[in-house]
């Protein structure tokens, strides 16, 4: 890269931090197909993101002696909500992210969602074949998403933080990651290990950044395979009402760089594997990864013919 006057100059690298979850075996109601999701919340520590979500969570009020800070200060999990005050910090995440002028260089989504019907059993580890799949797409999607996100700029991984689940006593999860790519150009880590956090944000301040990746690949799975009804399930329709205008154009518009979408490689989703295939087919050596979806909560909501993009 030059500067004006035509001398080369060298780019600091960006350092990030890396909030993952994952939802398991979501049957899709028009195949039957089973799927695996991962969901990326990307952190750049030069435009720290966390600082954002705890104001926009408490509007900015920290006082624990206001009214409001207990109203505010639940634990937010998609599937779990059922209050208006979860979904109102869930409500004002949304907002932050649907609004460029707050989110931009700062909030970066990626979610992989694995069709588990499509993928070759023979490929993965027939004793404990769930982490196996997990922990080689967990690799493909963090590289993935960092060599969209901050193209050609050299990329140190500062930290990379987990929901705690079943990988935390898996013999590989933890470090193999890490160890896999760190031969990977303009790719490093500071950490050796992932860490595994709590639920709770009351415990850990960055659990915020855990409960938020879980509401974008909440809502994102929710529009795509419809919502579950429940007593409590209004609240959720609210806000899948509101990220919808944005899940459709990113599973839409993200690679059209010269429209007006202001998410480009931002906020990414992609699937795999759009064939079903063998060991040894030739298909499965093509580009399997893929965008287009049927939002099946579209047909929930209104009866209308399905979309498809």
């Amino acid at each position: 890269m030059k500067d004006l006057l035509g001398n080369e100059t060298i780019q600091k690298p960006i350092h990030v931090n890396i909030y993952a979850d994952e939802i398991q075996a979501r049957v899709c109601p028009n195949t039957q197909d089973e799927w695996h999701y991962i969901g990326l919340v990307v952190e750049n520590v030069a435009n720290l993101l966390l600082g954002d979500i705890i104001r926009e969570r408490f509007c900015g009020n920290l006082d624990v002696m206001s009214p409001y800070y207990e109203k505010n200060n639940k634990t937010v999990h998609w599937c779990e909500i059922d209050s208006a005050d979860q979904k109102n910090v869930c409500k004002r995440w949304f907002g932050y992210i649907l609004d460029p002028n707050q989110s931009k260089n700062k909030f970066y989504s990626y979610i992989l969602g694995l069709n588990d019907s499509k993928l070759i059993r023979e490929e993965f580890d027939k004793n404990d074949e769930f982490n196996s799949k997990y922990n080689r797409f967990f690799r493909s999607a963090i590289l993935y998403a960092l060599k969209v996100f901050f193209q050609n700029r050299r990329v140190i991984v500062d930290n990379i933080f987990h929901e705690e689940g079943q990988q935390k006593n898996n013999e590989y999860f933890p470090w193999h990651c890490i160890y896999a790519l760190k031969d990977e150009d303009e790719i490093s880590f500071q950490c050796k290990t992932i860490e595994f956090l709590p639920k709770d944000h009351k415990k850990r301040k960055e659990s915020n950044l855990i409960q938020l990746c879980d509401c974008i690949l909440g809502v994102s799975t929710s529009i795509i395979h419809g919502i579950e009804k429940s007593n409590n399930s209004h609240y959720r329709e609210e806000l899948a009402d509101m990220y919808f205008p944005l899940l459709k154009r990113i599973v839409y518009e993200h690679r059209n760089k010269n429209s007006s979408y202001k998410y480009y490689n931002r906020i990414l989703i992609s699937f795999f594997p759009k064939e079903k295939t063998q060991l040894g087919d030739d298909k499965r050596l093509n580009n399997q990864f893929y965008t287009g979806r049927i939002l099946n909560y579209v047909e929930q909501k209104s009866g209308q013919l399905k979309f498809a993009f």
